[in-house]
């Protein structure tokens, strides 16, 4: 049980994340291939013309025997990857607790956004009242976008600040940034072509409704900025595939005994 609880909140060993991203990569991944081994032929899914989520809608003409597969990989991977945000945030809380901190709740937001893709599909039907199965799955695939981008963009000036202004996490009178560069030089340039498909104004009135607790409003925002990546799903599957790398290349390469003591931590909270 303490062993469980030490993983819950990110206190790996370095050979214990890198089995955890392991089990993360070939059980999220595994599923998917599952859920797309049960997709009718007749249907004839390609990554060309059909969306991810569409392995995981039970709407008759996608994938309506085998589609839970799909949502239980999307729940899986929400759940699992959730430590590994953990790990993340405390190893660069050596930095700046605030700072990790804030990027943490970018991807921790886009986490349960992932899960709840996988427990509202991508399909037509009523959940409750006017409350659309489809305009669910697709909201929580806006803040899937928009967490993520916004997470790993705060990370990459987090680190460049961190450069310029104080090298915190030396090892040996140095950061490794040249490891550390490695995620994001593969993975900013899809994510940029990503964040040119968003309409980021919607995203930023999506905030601005969550300021003023306009969830409708919020929802609405949401599926309008990622209209865009719905007329091109290959580059849906592009970003999928970049973001997996970019999370366990990132959570890899992080110094492992960066993470301050109880003590430092407080002092770096205000950091």
């Amino acid at each position: 049980m303490e062993t469980l609880k030490r993983y819950m909140s990110g206190r790996h060993t370095r050979a214990e994340i890198r089995r955890h991203l392991a089990v993360l990569a070939v059980g999220y991944w595994g599923l998917v291939f599952c859920a797309w081994l049960g997709y009718p032929a007749e249907h004839a899914y390609s990554i060309k013309t059909h969306t991810l989520s569409a392995l995981g809608s039970f709407d008759n003409r996608h994938n309506p025997d085998w589609y839970w597969l799909f949502s239980v990989a999307m729940v899986y991977c929400g759940v699992v990857m959730t430590p590994v945000i953990f790990y993340i945030w405390r190893r660069l809380a050596a930095i700046s607790g605030r700072g990790a901190g804030i990027g943490a709740v970018f991807f921790l937001v886009g986490c349960a956004a992932i899960a709840l893709t996988g427990l509202f599909p991508d399909a037509h039907g009523s959940v409750l009242g006017n409350l659309q199965w489809q305009d669910v799955h697709r909201h929580s695939a806006g803040v899937i976008a928009a967490g993520f981008s916004l997470g790993v963009i705060w990370y990459g000036v987090f680190l460049i600040r961190n450069k310029i202004k104080r090298e915190a996490l030396a090892e040996e009178g140095s950061l490794p940034y040249s490891r550390l560069i490695g995620p994001f030089l593969v993975c900013v340039p899809v994510f940029a072509a990503v964040g040119w498909k968003i309409e980021w104004g919607s995203v930023y009135a999506a905030i601005r409704a969550a300021a003023s607790a306009s969830g409708r409003e919020i929802a609405a925002y949401l599926t309008v900025a990622v209209r865009g990546l719905e007329s091109f799903p290959l580059l849906e599957h592009v970003a999928i595939w970049a973001l997996t790398v970019f999370i366990i290349w990132f959570a890899v390469v992080l110094p492992h005994d960066s993470e301050p003591d109880a003590q430092e931590r407080l002092r770096l909270g205000g950091g």
